[in-house]
């Protein structure tokens, strides 16, 4: 019983796993090992920040929203963080990721990621060791500690990204003013020529969200809920999860396959995180792995299998809701001045 051989089945030659993985040798080509590659010369990139200011005098007491526009100037973006001052007068709060109801990141005009705050703060917990305040970055698609799984905007200018927040309503949280800063990469002519008339695909980081609600009302008490991951199509590495007072055992289901019931002690990133590439600095927060590092492209396809499905067993509380942070990689294709995505 297990998951473990998931991967190898699912595996096709195409995709996120295809770009960096292999199950079968290429006579055609070098063997390349971490033994035996000899160091390559890579091209130069330029970095620096970016500020781009939002709503000035920003009221929370009733619905609002916020939309940036990211610089459609620059070749690639691996980090954008939200920062936010009170204005002066009345309601001197600050915003944090609690009152972030959604982020809706576009390209183009397609959405192609929602980000909860649930998911801002367990992938800042378990990638960046800290818990979001009123200063915190934005797991956006193509987050990374380096540019080679950043996001690629270079060769497709007409679609740039964009970020639109809903905000929760907070009556005593009015005149601030909020801002992005964005981390942004430029690359030389010779790599703008070569993307102009070629196909591009890359490997980014990605995380998708899926929520439920417990069925019953709040009079109500389930012992198990069951989350269905159909929606969920990327290359799966881990699934974060904010554990309940009552959770005691999780049970993964691929297809045919299933972990059986792990008791909820065995998944707390405390135990799984610094050899999984992640750190651990929340007890409440545990971890599902599905490959042998974060954002591995030995991942799990979620896209290729029918049956996904995540069980929890304990007490649950009737209409409450139970939110998952499935995280893994895609590839972005570049190509004729368009960008898309694929797992």
């Amino acid at each position: 019983m297990g998951i473990d051989n998931v991967a190898i089945k699912t595996f096709n030659s195409s995709g996120a796993q295809s770009v960096c993985r292999a199950n079968e040798a290429d006579e055609t080509k070098l063997i390349e090992s971490q033994f035996l590659t000899k160091c390559t010369t890579e091209y130069i990139n330029g970095s620096g920040m970016t500020h781009i200011q939002g709503t000035t005098g920003l009221s929370l007491a009733t619905a609002q929203f916020d939309t940036f526009y990211l610089p459609s100037d620059c070749d690639a973006i691996s980090d954008v963080i939200f920062t936010n001052v009170p204005g002066t007068g009345s309601g001197s709060d600050s915003i944090t990721y609690e009152h972030i109801s959604k982020i809706e990141v576009k390209v183009g005009n397609l959405v192609v990621q929602t980000i909860k705050k649930d998911d801002i703060h367990r992938r800042n917990i378990t990638e960046l060791g800290y818990s979001p305040t009123s200063t915190f970055s934005i797991p956006i698609i193509g987050r990374a500690k380096n540019v080679r799984n950043s996001f690629l905007q270079a060769g497709a200018i007409t679609n740039a990204m964009s970020l639109k927040f809903t905000y929760s309503i907070v009556s005593n949280i009015t005149n601030v003013n909020t801002s992005l800063c964005v981390m942004t990469h430029q690359i030389t002519k010779t790599e703008k020529d070569f993307l102009a008339k070629n196909i591009i695909n890359r490997v980014v980081n990605v995380s998708q969200n899926v929520t439920i609600k417990v069925p019953g009302t709040s009079s109500d008490t389930v012992s198990s809920v069951t989350i269905d991951l159909h929606s969920a199509n990327i290359n799966v590495s881990h699934i974060l999860f904010t554990k309940t007072t009552d959770m005691t055992t999780a049970e993964l289901i691929l297809g045919n396959d299933r972990t059986g019931n792990i008791p909820i002690s065995c998944l707390g990133t405390r135990l799984n995180a610094e050899l999984f590439s992640l750190s651990f600095g929340d007890d409440d927060i545990f971890i599902i792995k599905t490959a042998d590092s974060a954002f591995s492209t030995a991942g799990i396809p979620f896209s290729r299998l029918n049956n996904k499905k995540l069980i929890f067993t304990g007490s649950f509380t009737g209409g409450s809701e139970i939110n998952v942070t499935v995280c893994g990689t895609q590839i972005q294709t570049t190509v004729g001045g368009s960008i898309s995505f694929s797992s």
